[in-house]
């Protein structure tokens, strides 16, 4: 696990604390140490946290998440003519997932039980790097689109509401975004 991850981890479980406090935190955790064996240095983790500067924020030397970017629901719906249709919700704060897959066609494989699901905390982090909030509201293709997939994401964080949809249209991330939906369903989505 990354420093970065592991600030996270630590953020999430004790709430806001000092960037020296944080640092006895990995410390302690016994299977967290550098490549050589040695205790993480105080720069270490003052490095990782001004290049997330967008995701913590530091007030009175205490680091925090930034509630704008800490997601509290996830919502998802994407599909297309003659099907499937998905719709995932994801409820952070209860650490549980509601998968719907729908399909028009009298043809689809209806008795296929989903693999073993993911990690609600793992597909957190994986939000954190992708970094939804930073969405465009609307992607559309320019042409005409007879049976392309349409989508929408709605986060819910802390702070704020973040919408997102397309037609035959995507954000660069989307794959990554993808594919963690489907590690944490254990479904094939998109």
């Amino acid at each position: 696990m990354s420093i970065f991850e592991n600030i996270l981890d630590i953020l999430e479980k004790k709430g806001p604390l000092s960037i020296p406090s944080l640092l006895d935190e990995m410390n302690r955790m016994s299977r967290f140490q550098n490549t050589n064996g040695k205790p993480i240095e105080l720069s270490h983790v003052k490095s990782v946290i001004s290049r997330k500067r967008e995701l913590f924020t530091i007030k009175n030397n205490i680091v925090t998440i930034d509630p704008d970017k800490d997601p509290v629901l996830l919502s998802v719906s994407l599909g297309g003519y003659p099907g499937p249709w998905y719709k995932v919700e994801v409820d952070f704060i209860n650490e549980r997932f509601v998968y719907f897959e729908w399909h028009l066609s009298s043809f689809s494989q209806r008795n296929e039980l989903p693999k073993v699901s993911g990690s609600i905390e793992d597909f957190k982090k994986e939000l954190y790097r992708l970094k939804i909030w930073k969405w465009q509201p609307e992607y559309n293709n320019p042409g005409i689109i007879l049976d392309g997939i349409t989508w929408s994401v709605k986060l819910i964080t802390k702070g704020n509401i973040f919408e997102s949809n397309g037609i035959q249209s995507f954000p660069n991330d989307w794959e990554k975004f993808c594919k963690a939906l489907s590690k944490l369903t254990g479904k094939y989505i998109c």
